[in-house]
């Protein structure tokens, strides 16, 4: 049972359900159908020890690997995703991150739509943990790290070595 998942009864039995109303969907996809980063419309269906299956489109079914999921999810939710590859055996990678660039970018604004929230300082930093950054901020720690970089050089935050604090005109 992926992490994901509730252990109770109903839970396995609303599983099964999602996945026999989700299995018309086609296992593979040509080539061509889909765009390298791609915006499409997913609903998950079922978690696996490989990560989450999610029906792309009311179409095809894709995958998200599990060290790549960094929200709770639950049966039926649906969402936006990205069309990570399409591989050589036409099984669809998904991402719910839009690609690398974007994603960075997008993080770095809620990074410090968060710090501003928070009185202009938190405790947390490239030192903090991998659980604490995903939990707080719903990001990998590479995007953290990356995104907290973007601010520096922007000129609105400093680093420390245990937080991060918005660069006011006190503290330049």
């Amino acid at each position: 049972m992926g992490k994901n998942q509730k252990s109770s009864g109903s839970r396995k039995v609303e599983q099964k359900t999602m996945q026999e109303d989700y299995s018309q969907l086609k296992l593979e996809v040509e080539a061509g159908v889909f765009k390298e980063w791609q915006k499409v419309d997913v609903v998950v269906y079922d978690f696996t020890d490989l990560g989450v299956k999610v029906a792309v489109n009311n179409e095809y079914s894709g995958l998200v690997y599990e060290n790549e999921v960094f929200t709770k999810l639950h049966l039926g939710q649906k969402l936006k995703a990205y069309i990570k590859c399409v591989r050589s055996d036409g099984k669809i990678d998904i991402s719910f991150q839009p690609q690398e660039g974007e994603h960075v970018s997008q993080s770095a604004d809620k990074i410090f739509q968060v710090l501003e929230n928070s009185g202009g300082k938190l405790f947390y930093s490239d030192k903090s943990s991998f659980e604490d950054i995903k939990e707080k901020f719903e990001i990998s720690k590479k995007v953290f790290k990356k995104a907290i970089g973007i601010l520096y050089k922007q000129h609105k935050i400093k680093i420390n070595s245990n937080c991060i604090e918005i660069v006011t005109k006190d503290s330049k």
